[in-house]
């Protein structure tokens, strides 16, 4: 008997005392027995309970710290793990030893203390890691209090509120250069009445009016395929005929400073699966900027490559190249190479965003190399696509 309540003292309920009816311990075995069959149970339902806490606690994105009443971490859940991962464990470690924030662990001692019942707070881990803090006091037992910690990951916010204000700042100063321009010549008009001066000012405006419409055109464009909800007439199309149309706009300006189009599509396809305009874009844009860098009398090259099943599209220009630097970011919208800068090109700066949107909601990928890997300058862009099946178009 003695050693069965001591092995039941200890979670042990299988060690149980036997004795048959009628023996003098006989009940006091069967009550033992009762006992242990009662705390087996209590046993059961209090491990399947944690176990559901830790799986629902396990299952929230926001990382989970429990302290106890001495201000120690007890336990966290996977978020919270995956956040500091780089700390082998965090239980019996102070908030500041984790998350290195004195204004963090006073307010964790005033909440323990009971000077305040809860506090919100923004932390930053690193220069692109920030999390929304809030800590709340809890009653763990009686008379006993520890505190919660929940971490919100507002990373991307916080990078969405950069690109935002980025955003507004280059758009104001992109449409502010043509007004400036506008209002001074304006102003020239109006003390002029000599033709002889009026006629260039007019220019200047017509030039810099046109100027700020490309832009407007390209941000309600950029709106258009930023909107996942616009609707898109994917069907099968041939990438030479696509690129036949976009040509037709770029024709003018190649015309003046004598750049040639080397077209190596194949002339049946290849074929892919997507919007007929929006690809024309695509190509547009790309053709646009490859006129714009290369010298006079070169040519630019596109052509195609069957890769991973998709359908690869380069399109090749002989001009200055783009440091390697800036081959990740030339795809940010109002974004220019160094070199570029404070230049009139007659770029809004929009073109290779609106090509990366495009691109994206049609499933593919769009990239740049440069230099070329035949020749030590200039730049090839690539963009994928999905590939169509030929007997869908009846062709």
């Amino acid at each position: 008997l003695s050693s069965a309540a001591d092995s039941i003292g200890h979670g042990d309920v299988k060690v149980l005392p036997q004795f048959h009816h009628g023996h003098y311990f006989y009940p006091l075995a069967k009550s033992i027995r009762e006992n242990a069959e009662r705390v087996e149970s209590y046993i059961q339902t209090i491990t399947e309970q944690k176990f559901q806490l830790e799986s629902i606690l396990d299952g929230i994105e926001e990382g989970i710290l429990l302290l106890n009443s001495a201000g120690r971490i007890d336990s966290s859940n996977r978020a919270a793990r995956s956040m500091f991962s780089s700390i082998p464990e965090l239980k019996g470690r102070r908030p500041l030893e984790v998350i290195r924030s004195p204004e963090l662990q006073a307010a964790c001692n005033r909440i323990l203390e009971k000077e305040i019942h809860s506090f919100h707070s923004e932390v930053a881990l690193g220069s692109d890691r920030f999390y929304h803090v809030h800590i709340v006091r809890i009653e763990q037992s009686k008379g006993q209090f520890g505190a919660i910690i929940a971490l919100h990951d507002i990373s991307e916010l916080k990078r969405l509120e950069t690109v935002r204000r980025d955003f507004v700042a280059n758009a104001s100063h992109e449409l502010r250069t043509p007004l400036t321009s506008i209002k001074g010549y304006t102003e020239v008009l109006m003390s002029e009445d000599d033709p002889e001066v009026r006629s260039p000012c007019l220019e200047v405006i017509f030039k810099n009016a046109n100027q700020m419409i490309k832009i407007v055109n390209d941000l309600l464009q950029l709106a258009k395929v930023e909107d996942y909800n616009t609707i898109m007439d994917i069907r099968p199309v041939k990438a030479d005929e696509v690129l036949a149309e976009a040509w037709k706009a770029c024709a003018p300006a190649a015309e003046q400073r004598s750049v040639s189009l080397q077209n190596d599509l194949p002339p049946d396809g290849p074929m892919v699966q997507a919007d007929f305009d929006q690809l024309v874009q695509v190509f547009r844009n790309l053709l646009e900027n490859a006129v714009k860098y290369s010298p006079p009398g070169a040519k630019v090259e596109v052509f195609s490559l069957a890769q991973n099943g998709k359908v690869t599209i380069g399109v090749s220009d002989s001009g200055p190249g783009i440091p390697r630097k800036d081959q990740q970011r030339i795809f940010e919208r109002f974004f220019r190479v160094e070199r570029y800068r404070g230049k009139e090109t007659g770029s809004t700066g929009l073109g290779l965003a609106i090509c990366r949107h495009i691109v994206r909601i049609h499933g593919g990928a769009i990239w740049v190399e440069s230099p070329r890997k035949d020749i030590s300058s200039g730049s090839t862009f690539f963009f994928t696509l999905p590939p169509a099946e030929r007997e869908d178009t009846g062709t």
